[in-house]
């Protein structure tokens, strides 16, 4: 009985997801909630391409086949878009990289990237596998080392990280670095707290590939979530109702 509850949701929710992706296909206008961070990342490739300098992109130590991979995937989403954008103007992002399952995705977006903006490859040490994911304060170190090497105008942190974040965003921020971070961690998001005010936390993490991807399928995914909180939302409240009134 759970079993055929459960694919019934997951049915039902797929149906949503495609009328709702349908409708925008259509013409019908869409408007998501503001996210200050995610407007802020849209505009990094700008700031750095107008400095003459670069933009660091770190995707965390999460890796893909564990409980946190979609942390991951969404890290790689936001680095699809930045690559993009870096490599169209003849500055791909460096990125670093705290797991091995990440490094061969990272560099086929970037040779993907570039390969769009009409380059056959990227610059020797574009992505960077700075330390095992079970090596946090290496993993630290490699970033910073990064971070104080290249002419770095931007520092992206998305991912997953942990009390490490803390070298890392002292050291980006005595360099003068602009920082956007977003993370599942809540230890790593204290963290970030006090040293930028572009953050992205927890599942705003998970929306950023709709924000700054747009794709229909994923902006009616985040729509169909919304909707389902409205109706847990109002199913409880009115079981509570029901059993006040009912004694």
């Amino acid at each position: 009985m759970e079993l055929a509850l459960t694919l019934a949701t997951i049915v039902l929710v797929l149906i949503l997801i495609y009328i709702l992706a349908r409708r925008q296909q259509s013409g019908k206008q869409v408007v998501l909630r503001p996210f200050s961070a995610h407007t802020a990342l849209r505009g990094q490739v700008g700031r750095a391409v107008e400095s003459a300098s670069r933009l660091h992109i770190s995707l965390g130590r999460a890796s893909l086949i564990s409980a946190a991979s979609p942390v991951s995937l969404a890290a790689m989403s936001v680095l699809d878009r930045l690559a993009e954008d870096g490599c169209a103007n003849g500055t791909p992002p460096i990125t670093t990289i705290g797991d091995g399952t990440l490094l061969p995705l990272a560099e086929n977006n970037l040779r993907h990237a570039a390969a769009q903006a009409g380059n056959e490859n990227i610059p020797i040490g574009t992505v960077q596998f700075v330390a095992n994911q079970t090596d946090a304060f290496a993993y630290a170190a490699g970033v910073t080392n990064v971070i104080q090497q290249e002419k770095i105008l931007g520092s992206v942190m998305v991912g997953q990280f942990g009390s490490e974040l803390g070298i890392i965003t002292e050291v980006a921020g005595r360099s003068g670095v602009n920082q956007v971070i977003g993370s599942d961690d809540p230890l790593a998001l204290a963290i970030a707290a006090t040293a930028t005010e572009e953050l992205i936390i927890g599942e705003e993490l998970l929306a950023a590939p709709a924000y700054i991807q747009g794709s229909s399928f994923q902006i009616a995914s985040l729509q169909a979530q919304d909707l389902l909180r409205i109706i847990i939302s109002v199913s409880i409240l009115g079981a509570l109702v029901y059993k006040l009134v009912s004694g």
